[in-house]
């Protein structure tokens, strides 16, 4: 009896694991408070929107997809204790909206982490179709697509060296 219930939770463990595969996690590091926190909202606003554009389904439970992938976003204070927060594991990769000082400190925390950062990019100049937004909405709008782009090209988030390459090549713009 006793190896039964042992197959049993290891036939689940291990049905579960492919379904991991399929998901990942976002962590947006914006500003909650000072002059740009309403532009970390905009931020916020464009990256989501981008979520929703391609794969989106009426019974996801997710955030959204990027890459073919469902995916979940949260959101922490760039003004807060960075390295406590990023330190809790949660993220695969992790954008940010601030200074050169708060992505030196990410950077330190992510060192020898799985865990990718999105550098800052450029944005191409054109906005999507039939949208009005923000130069910071769309700043995060291009976050969102440039993980699309890599992760759709990876098939998932596996690689974090080809991740860290396609972010790179992707940081001063890029056409759909």
């Amino acid at each position: 009896m006793r190896r039964l219930i042992l197959a049993i939770v290891a036939a689940i463990t291990l049905a579960a694991d492919p379904a991991v595969a399929h998901r990942f996690n976002v962590t947006l590091v914006i500003p909650f408070s000072g002059d740009i926190a309403a532009h970390g909202g905009q931020f916020r606003e464009g990256f989501m929107l981008a979520t929703t554009e391609r794969d989106s389904h009426p019974d996801q439970v997710s955030d959204g997809h990027l890459g073919g992938l469902d995916v979940y976003v949260r959101t922490i204070d760039a003004r807060g204790d960075i390295r406590a927060e990023l330190g809790r594991r949660w993220a695969d990769i992790v954008v940010m909206l601030g200074s050169r000082e708060t992505m030196f400190v990410i950077e330190t925390v992510l060192q020898g982490a799985k865990a990718v950062l999105l550098p800052p990019g450029q944005p191409p100049f054109a906005k999507p179709a039939g949208l009005e937004l923000s130069f910071l909405a769309l700043r995060g709008y291009n976050a969102a697509r440039r993980i699309d782009r890599a992760v759709r090209a990876q098939g998932g988030i596996a690689d974090s060296a080809a991740l860290r390459r396609n972010f790179t090549e992707t940081g001063r713009g890029f056409t759909r």
